[in-house]
């Protein structure tokens, strides 16, 4: 296993990957367990360093496999096995890449990282996570989906949270297979991690700011307190 600070992932012990709970501590490093479609994928995805678009994905199995497959073959492949993690449009990676695993689109992904964050965000922030987490889109598409969920709410003060508050993780895993039915504690380390990455996330966009020598732009105020972040 992983340990970063207080939060521990289960991670293959021949490569030291991270693994997802719907990995099963069964890493594809090795190559396919056997000559399906399913493992040769995953088996692809396990030896490359960022997520892959269907195409590619379809044109290693050949290369590498002899595995010829259409790319909506291929996508039809990817998209339900909940080992592979949708990073954007037509991309899929494992929760090593970054992306995490359960949600199909930004609204669900979206709401995994406002649950893990536990206060509101501005679009800008979320954006910047979401980018840092490695998804590939465009704000725009960002914006469309946060406005249009019946589970993201705008305050105020114009920062997004997951509603109803008190229930947002229940209610995110109701909706979105996060983590396996069998293993629901997994739930806590998979948050857990993520809310460490989006607070890490958050001092590098601080330092970001600052550097532009303009502490008072893109909403950003600092005060008086060095050290005081906030998720803007």
């Amino acid at each position: 296993m992983l340990r970063r600070a207080d939060v521990t992932v289960d991670a293959c012990p021949l490569c030291g990957a991270r693994l997802s709970p719907c990995e099963s501590n069964r890493c594809g490093c090795r190559g396919p367990r056997w000559p399906s479609r399913p493992e040769i994928m995953y088996a692809i995805a396990c030896s490359v360093r960022s997520p892959l678009h269907v195409r590619d994905f379809a044109r290693l199995a050949q290369r590498d496999y002899g595995c010829g497959i259409a790319v909506p073959s291929a996508n039809a492949v990817l998209s339900p096995d909940p080992r592979f993690c949708w990073a954007g449009q037509g991309t899929y990676g494992l929760y090593r890449h970054g992306p995490l695993p359960g949600p199909r689109n930004l609204e669900g992904v979206s709401r995994m990282v406002l649950v893990a964050a536990g206060e509101p965000m501005t679009v800008d922030a979320l954006d910047y996570s979401l980018k840092q987490l490695g998804y590939r889109y465009n704000v725009a598409s960002l914006k469309n989906a946060i406005r249009s969920s019946r589970r993201i709410g705008c305050g105020p003060d114009g920062r997004w949270a997951h509603v109803p508050g008190g229930a947002a993780g229940a209610e995110q895993r109701r909706d979105v297979p996060v983590v396996p039915a069998g293993r629901p504690e997994a739930w806590t380390g998979l948050r857990d991690a993520l809310a460490e990455d989006v607070r890490r996330f958050m001092v590098q966009r601080e330092a970001k700011l600052r550097s532009l020598g303009v502490p008072h732009r893109f909403g950003l105020d600092w005060g008086e307190q060095p050290g005081t972040m906030l998720l803007t």
